[in-house]
């Protein structure tokens, strides 16, 4: 057959790209820091050097392949320019017994330096590059993971306060240190309590990507958000990455310090978050999870820093350690490679390799459910999360939030075969495969074979076929013209025939701003919204740094209503201002109402809240508004007050208000509609919250945690006319802030500017 033009353009490309490829540097994923097969890449973290008989037994018997564990740079360096590391030795020549891998933190102060403060003067950070130098030179050989500092957004570990520009200083100066008697030393940081997008991006900013090999998180949430619910702030701290890492390196990032505690959730349903947590971190490509904690650090009952543990105070066996075992026993040795697109979103199917044998993993975070893996798949065994085998009929099996492991009984086939084999092909065969796919019909090869599967096969099969094309894209280098026409080809597939959230994540990463057409639409799909929103604010923030600020700001405006990453907001309008393009107060205010946020209330505070009393006591918001009314209790005096929380996303600042301490305050607004309309309130505090609607508690959750946007989602339904909303927001130390937004019952943002609004 004769070529085509664009068969004979595609086969330029590849030559073009072949002849560049010994001049381009290859981006490199440090060894340390890479996706390794179970258990190497799970573990927990520990708060000992020596331990106990009891600890490494089971530790041992729970077959984990990594420890976090902190470098107490006070107890080595007691004397001025004097190092004792036996302390180290042990914990090292115990892990080593055990083949069991090392993420060490360096951290914390020396009351010989800077006050025992964090360092902050030059000779403070001479005296620390000293000690990591002596470290690295004693371990040079352990292939240790070495973390810079841990939670430095936090005031009680980067003390007084934290300071982006003294913890740079200090990275600045320790890493050459490390570096100088280990020239491979893999280096992670900056360890952030959640993921703290601000904290993150200042320090990508002052180059802390040039001088380390993996980004350390701290993935924390409430107990009502499950392990998956951190996947988008994964993919936008990727996102985030790769607009500020070295041409030369790929920076994965890394789950540092993540748990539950017992105190906040049932000690089955934490077994089950740290299956979880696993899992849904490899199916998001990070290498190295570390559960927070290995042992119960107490015995109060009440106390949540005392039950993290896999085990009890007295080394009982908890729930997570059995999920923890049953996981490395059934999976170690075998690769993770990734999630398996099946039909439902909440459905999770990971893919793990070994030689020729393939094993899944499957959960859903939905109700139980069956699932379909087609006729052609054979299960050889089945082994739920605790151990026990399980039996299976035919080739469908029941899914529910317990993990399953599934090995398959024959060598992969069918709809599985096209994602086994994009997995395995090498650079050179996917760009073929890409090629011809792209090409059009043609031929008996893989791409044919793919092409024909996704215009007429089966679902899975559909699916499966376009999920190995995206595989296949991952192994060339997304500024090649074949990466970005695949994805762009991929994504004008009907919605359903693959997973258009990820494709868009993907691009988001990657040159967004060429499909704004195709992607647009997708701000109405429920299912999209917050995904292409991403996608969206990506490309404005492309477009506010070129000085572009029209499309800046238009862009702007169309994905905010939709996304609930106030991070990625704020840094578009950063941007847009750095650019000499600011928004008036009034046009922010316009588009968060736009967007669904109240942003006009009556606030009353404070209120007592000493050990959490408010969650049961009525104070006098909740038995009947009137903004004249004021009370006293001993030091407190609650009083109403009206206030206008700024910015597209208005957070209440009661903590401005009030201060940081154990309090409760209310808020009240109104709202009129012309018609009853059912509608989503969606809301997020700090900490706990209760919602009522017109007299009646529609929502309550008593619970410490940061403000996440659209956390609480509760259906109710606006009646005509009048609709009074009441918030009552607990703090219990810390930043105290909350927000509601309205929208249909579809999900879509409300535009409030049409409504009446009380207080205006």
């Amino acid at each position: 057959m004769k070529k085509t033009i664009f068969s004979a353009l595609l086969s330029l490309a590849l030559m073009m790209a072949s002849c560049q490829e010994s001049a381009r540097v290859k981006p490199q994923i440090h060894p340390q820091v890479q996706m390794r097969t179970v258990p190497q890449g799970v573990g927990v973290n520990i708060h000992f050097y020596q331990g106990g008989e009891k600890d490494w037994q089971m530790i041992e018997q729970a077959g984990i392949g990594i420890v976090r564990m902190d470098v107490s740079w006070a107890a080595v360096e007691k004397n001025s320019g004097e190092y004792n590391f036996r302390a180290i030795d042990r914990l090292i020549e115990n892990l080593d017994q055990r083949k069991i891998r090392l993420l060490f933190i360096i951290n914390y102060g020396n009351p010989l330096y800077d006050d025992g403060l964090a360092p902050f003067s030059e000779s403070g950070r001479r005296a620390y590059a000293r000690f990591c130098s002596a470290l690295s030179a004693r371990y040079a050989d352990r292939e240790i993971i070495w973390e810079l500092w841990n939670e430095p957004n936090l005031d009680h570990f980067w003390t007084p306060q934290p300071n982006v520009d003294d913890y740079m200083a200090w990275c600045r100066a320790v890493t050459p240190a490390i570096r100088q008697h280990d020239r491979d030393a893999c280096i992670v940081a900056p360890a952030v309590s959640g993921f703290d997008f601000p904290f993150l991006e200042a320090c990508f900013d002052r180059g802390l990507l040039e001088l380390v090999d993996g980004v350390s998180v701290h993935p924390y949430r409430n107990a009502r958000l499950g392990p998956e619910s951190a996947l988008p702030e994964y993919e936008m701290l990727k996102m985030l990455i790769e607009t500020y890492r070295p041409a030369a390196k790929r920076i994965p990032v890394l789950s540092g310090e993540w748990g539950y505690s017992a105190v906040t959730l049932s000690p089955l349903l934490q077994g089950n978050y740290l299956a979880r947590q696993w899992l849904s971190n490899m199916a998001t490509g990070v290498p190295v999870s570390i559960w927070y904690d290995w042992h119960d650090d107490g015995q109060d009952p009440k106390e949540i820093e005392h039950h993290f543990g896999t085990v009890t105070w007295d080394y009982a066996a908890k729930p997570a350690y059995t999920a923890m075992k049953t996981l490395t026993t059934q999976l170690s040795g075998w690769m993770p490679q990734g999630r398996i697109d099946v039909t439902d979103a909440d459905d999770f199917v990971l893919l793990f390799t070994q030689k020729d044998e393939i094993k899944l993993a499957a959960w859903t975070i939905a109700d139980p459910h069956p699932l379909d893996l087609g006729a052609d798949l054979r299960i050889r065994t089945m082994v739920d999360q605790d151990g026990a085998v399980q039996e299976m009929d035919d080739h469908s099996l029941i899914l529910t939030p317990r993990p399953l492991y599934l090995t398959l009984a024959e060598p992969p086939s069918g709809w599985l075969k096209f994602l086994v084999t994009a997995i395995r092909a090498d650079k050179a065969q996917a760009q073929r495969t890409i090629a011809s796919f792209l090409d059009g019909p043609a031929g008996k090869d893989e791409a044919a074979s793919l092409r024909a599967a996704m215009a007429g096969g089966s679902d899975l099969e559909r699916r499966a076929a376009a999920q190995a094309l995206r595989l296949l894209a991952e192994k060339i280098e997304p500024d090649q013209a074949l990466y970005q026409q695949l994805l762009h080809r991929l994504l004008s597939e009907p919605i359903g025939v693959l997973n258009h959230k990820q494709l868009l994540y993907r691009l988001s990463q990657s040159n967004p701003s060429t499909l704004m057409p195709e992607v647009k639409p997708l701000l109405q799909n429920p299912a999209l919204m917050e995904a292409a929103s991403t996608y969206i604010l990506a490309a404005a923030f492309q477009q506010a740094r070129d000085k572009n600020s029209a499309s800046a700001k238009e862009w702007l405006a169309l994905a905010a209503p939709f996304s609930p990453h106030r991070y990625a907001v704020d840094r578009v309008l950063k941007a847009m201002e750095a650019a000499g393009e600011k928004w008036d107060a009034a046009s922010l205010t316009a588009a968060s109402r736009q967007a669904g946020f109240i942003n006009h209330w009556w606030i009353a505070g404070p209120f007592p809240n000493v050990n959490n009393q408010a969650e049961e006591t009525v104070y006098f918001p909740e038995r009947r508004i009137d903004f004249s009314q004021t009370q006293l209790f001993d030091s407190l005096s609650a009083s109403w007050q009206k206030v206008k929380p700024e910015g597209l996303y208005p957070l209440i600042p009661f903590a401005d208000l009030f201060g940081k301490k154990q309090a409760a305050a209310y808020a009240w607004a109104e709202i009129t509609v012309p018609q009853d309309q059912p509608v989503i309130l969606k809301a997020g505090s700090n900490d706990g919250i209760a919602l009522w609607l017109n007299g009646d508690m529609i929502h309550e959750n008593w619970i410490p945690r940061t403000l996440t946007i659209d956390e609480d989602v509760v259906r109710t339904t606006l009646k005509q006319g009048k609709n009074r909303i009441l918030l009552k927001v607990l703090n219990q130390g810390g930043n105290w802030e909350a927000c509601l937004r309205v929208c249909d019952e579809s999900g879509q943002p409300l535009d409030l500017n049409q409504l009446k609004m009380n207080p205006e």
